[in-house]
């Protein structure tokens, strides 16, 4: 008899965060951890561990992390807390011969910033709704302001 499978579909791929630093000298503080969802990006994504402290009588399956992120080759200016998504089994522990390499592709990965327009068109269907609710507004101000002059001929 073949087996069917009902519920969500994930995509996760890994263990969670606690199975990882639980296992690791010092709680794996130092050491580089991949999300596997990240692994979508050719730039490097990852966490690097700074502090970790376990959810005292919380999820069982949490854990907060302080870790430094590297998001598509951009370094974060400030330490991520990672608690919401730590319970999920997506992470992957960076062997240690292959942190170097890690690095040196984040160095090499070129800043790309964004630069858009300081003033942009509204989309044709909003437009035309503003443009209809200015008009309503400046009506409705004429009939307050001037309202009490204008008489109804019955």
């Amino acid at each position: 008899m073949p087996v069917k499978y009902v519920g969500r579909v994930t995509d996760f791929s890994g263990k969670t965060l606690w199975e990882i630093v639980g296992n690791l000298k010092d709680f794996g503080v130092g050491r580089l951890v991949k999300r596997h969802m990240l692994e979508r990006y050719p730039e490097p994504s990852f966490i690097r561990i700074v502090k970790v402290d376990a959810a005292k009588n919380e999820e069982p399956r949490k854990v907060r992390v302080w870790a430094e992120k590297v998001f598509r080759g951009q370094r974060y200016p400030k330490l991520v807390e990672v608690y919401s998504v730590s319970y999920k089994a997506d992470y992957r522990l960076v062997p240690k011969h292959e942190e170097k390499a890690l690095w040196e592709r984040v160095d090499a990965t070129p800043n790309k910033e964004k630069l858009l327009p300081e003033y942009m068109d509204f989309p044709p269907l909003m437009k035309v709704s503003s443009l209809q609710i200015n008009d309503l507004i400046c009506f409705g101000l004429w009939i307050y302001l001037y309202g009490h002059f204008y008489k109804d001929i019955d």
